[in-house]
């Protein structure tokens, strides 16, 4: 049984720790919660790369790799998210559960301070960060941002966010743009850090064996756990029920030889902190969420429109997108196919084996999250930036709860907002 407990261990630090004695490593995360978008997009991305490149007393990585060897393969990985409307930056280790190895007593310990160390005792020249170290990642940054365009079944849902969303903080590119990035510099991403520390606030989080109390006192034997009066607050994501205005439609060609085509729809203010959110995951799933919903046995199955096509309720933001790959001249019966699904649905047009399977299959998945410590991770850093706590436990006993008339209500009050084409422009 996993008990989660989540405490305020200073002014603008908070540690959620999930204590299970089912896994045989712990996962630690420390990150800074700062609002997307805005002139240090590129330069908080590349932050946590930088820093992760040495500390004062580990100045390379070769340094920090041996201190890893010593806390029996320990591993940290520089984090860079996008979570609601805030921007996840730190760090995310995870190491052996210390009593299932010999003489390792102390190691939570040991990972917990090099992660302190890492974040505020970096390795530094001359009052800013390594010019070497810097220009790498700032090059780093930019294969990044570029490779985002490589694979067409990523860019195509970043790039309906950012054109369905270019006036919300959430459309707003999580890795900066390009422009940014090669503006980067071991001062200006000194600057951005110092900045950063000041305005951020801290999510830390523990899943492993150790007791809530245990967990607390490590942390507060570093750095981690002093207090940020300059934080910011957190401010909440913005949900709009409706679209703005009438429904938009956008083409775009590029040299694909298979066309993707999204839609992206507003919820009526379905979202981790308001509407009614299981009932809008269960329309979700029967809709388009799973391999007996809708869209995939009518749209792909039957009808031969496209090569996949699932729904995806994006509960942090109260959108839902549909994504698509499809033959050019697919496109508007395509389009206006997984629009009919979706007015079946608005019409009660549901059996009670679709709402049986939409339920199994949303409790098949939040199940198998607490099988992994690392999606456990998370998943609650989702809930703390959206300010809730619910677990996974609840959101499976909420969705079977949840009849016909309730999923109706959700299908009748999503709204088209947004329908983008990639169309492939390859001979």
């Amino acid at each position: 049984m996993q008990q989660v407990t989540r405490k305020k261990l200073a002014e603008g630090v908070h540690l959620t720790c999930v204590t299970t004695p089912k896994f045989k490593r712990a996962v630690i995360r420390t990150a800074l919660l700062l609002p997307l978008g805005g002139p240090d997009s590129a330069l908080r991305a590349c932050l946590p790369h930088v820093l992760r490149r040495g500390t004062r007393a580990l100045p390379d990585l070769r340094a920090i790799g041996e201190a890893l060897d010593g806390l029996y393969g320990a591993r940290i990985e520089a984090v860079v998210r996008r979570e609601g409307e805030q921007l996840a930056v730190g760090f995310l280790s995870d190491c052996i559960d210390e009593s299932c190895a010999p003489g390792a007593d102390g190691l939570t310990a040991g990972v917990i301070r090099l992660l302190a160390e890492l974040l505020y005792d970096p390795y530094t020249q001359d009052g800013a960060f390594c010019p070497d170290y810097t220009a790498g990642e700032r090059e780093n940054l930019l294969d990044r941002i570029a490779a985002q365009k490589n694979d067409p079944c990523v860019w195509v849902p970043l790039r309906l966010t950012q054109l369905m969303c270019a006036d919300e903080p959430y459309g707003q590119p999580v890795h900066g743009t390009k422009e940014q990035a090669e503006k980067i510099n071991e001062k200006k991403l000194y600057a951005a850090y110092q900045r950063a520390l000041d305005e951020a606030q801290l999510e830390l989080f523990y899943c492993g064996p150790l007791a809530a109390d245990a967990v607390e006192t490590l942390f507060a034997q570093t750095p981690l756990a002093q207090p940020r009066p300059k934080a910011l607050p957190l401010l909440p994501t913005v949900v709009l029920p409706q679209p703005a205005g009438e429904a938009r439609e956008v083409v775009e060609e590029e040299p694909v030889t298979q066309a993707k085509l999204s839609l992206g729809f507003r919820t009526g203010g379905a979202s981790l902190t308001g509407g009614d959110p299981a009932a809008y995951w269960v329309f979700q799933t029967l809709y388009g969420g799973s391999t007996s919903s809708k869209l995939f046995l009518n749209v792909r199955e039957k009808q031969s429109l496209c090569y996949y096509a699932s729904a995806q309720f994006i509960a942090p933001k109260g959108i839902m997108m549909v994504n698509s790959g499809i033959e050019n001249d697919k496109f508007a019966v395509a389009r206006d196919e997984i629009l009919r699904q979706l007015d079946a649905c608005r019409e009660g047009d549901i059996t009670d084996a679709e709402i049986d399977g939409a339920r199994r299959t949303l409790a098949t998945n939040w199940g198998a999250m607490l099988d992994d410590p690392l999606t456990l991770e998370r998943y609650w850093l989702g809930q703390a930036a959206a300010g809730t706590m619910v677990s996974a436990e609840e959101r499976i006993a909420q969705v079977q709860t949840v009849d016909r008339a309730r999923i109706v209500a959700a299908a009748q009050a999503t709204t088209l907002d947004m329908v983008y084409l990639m169309k492939g422009a390859a001979k």
